[in-house]
């Protein structure tokens, strides 16, 4: 499949740029990429990556005037003015998750917005293991969904920018939404700044939905991973997504890109409930690099662009719906008690 050119401008580079100019190269669009950073660091590496010096600069209005289409790749507290400006200028956009810092500003956005596409960057809606996993909860594979289990944690840097309820919870919070269909009606939440920075560095979440179903996450930078991260070198990480419903489950391990499907009913037999298990299967077990899955996110926003798709995220669901539910869990934190959205 040949995709159109396109002039995309990038806002922001970062630790994930690298990961975002590969998927870019993946898809053959890296020629029209310009990219803008206020930092030196980050446009020399971009220059050290094979970037052309005539598409990178410290001010966005340099290529503004170019762009088919933009991607905010900015830290997430300087989203909201950022994207204020950009969104005035009714082309299409694509932010890094999450939208904003905060309940207000992402209502400002939404109420900013025009007709244009917009589209949240969460990455594991795109990655093929989730895929999988819900086509077979849509074709009912899995029966009723009852509960999610998600683990998200490694020693790994405490970022200065953000704690893991936004930088990392954010990611299993829309997977559990996005396998759930529903967006949840309660949360609480502990956590805790061991470091003193401002931001958690470990947090325990669960979302209830409207089923009757419940989602518990466990994210941090103080438990070990088990695998080197693929990402962030020097770093390590688990990433465990289980699904379980009335017909079975199912685990990913999106760090050995596993998946392991289990068949199994609990059925009435001499007075107990006992487990009619008819197998496991694993239909997918292959390395999924970062850049592939960050190019299918890429893949569907511009798919969104031309009217193929609605957003893989889109901004009321993903943007301000999710800002929503962080906003209750900082709350429930703070309050040590549930809070009902």
């Amino acid at each position: 499949m040949t995709i159109p050119t396109r002039n995309i401008l990038q806002i922001g580079f970062g630790n994930f740029g690298p990961t975002h100019l590969a998927a870019w190269r993946e898809l053959g669009l890296a020629d029209g990429l310009y990219v803008v950073d206020p930092g030196a660091a980050s446009r020399q590496r971009c220059l050290d990556l094979g970037l052309p010096g005539d598409r990178v600069a410290a001010e966005a209005e340099a290529f503004l005037d170019l762009a088919d289409l933009i991607v905010v790749l900015a830290p997430t507290d300087q989203h909201f003015a950022v994207c204020k400006p950009l969104l005035a200028t009714g082309k299409p956009m694509f932010i890094e998750k999450p939208m904003t810092a905060t309940l207000a500003e992402a209502e400002g956005l939404r109420d900013l917005c025009g007709d244009q596409v917009v589209q949240v960057g969460f990455y594991f809606r795109a990655h093929p293991l989730a895929r999988l996993v819900r086509d077979e909860v849509t074709a009912g594979g899995l029966g009723d969904l009852r509960y999610i289990s998600a683990r998200f944690h490694g020693f790994k840097r405490a970022r200065g920018d953000s704690g893991v309820i936004g930088n990392d919870a954010v990611h299993f919070i829309d997977q559990a939404n996005w396998m759930m269909a529903a967006l949840p009606v309660a949360v609480d939440a502990v956590s805790r700044d061991h470091f003193d920075r401002g931001y958690d560095d470990l947090a325990l979440i669960r979302l209830f939905y409207p089923s009757g179903a419940i989602a518990n996450i466990e994210v941090g930078c103080i438990q070990p991973g088990r695998w080197n991260d693929n990402i962030v070198p020097g770093s390590t990480q688990t990433k465990e997504f289980v699904v379980a419903g009335s017909e079975g489950a199912a685990e990913i391990d999106y760090q050995t890109s596993e998946l392991r499907l289990h068949r199994v009913r609990h059925e009435l037999n001499d007075g107990l409930w006992r487990p009619n298990n008819r197998g496991v299967e694993m239909p997918y077990r292959a390395i999924v690099e970062p850049h592939q899955v960050v190019a299918g996110e890429f893949t569907a926003f511009l798919d969104a662009v031309d009217g193929k798709a609605p957003p893989l995220a889109g901004m009321e669901e993903c943007g301000v719906g999710m800002a929503r539910i962080l906003d209750a869990i900082y709350r429930s934190a703070d309050k040590e008690r549930r809070i009902t959205l």
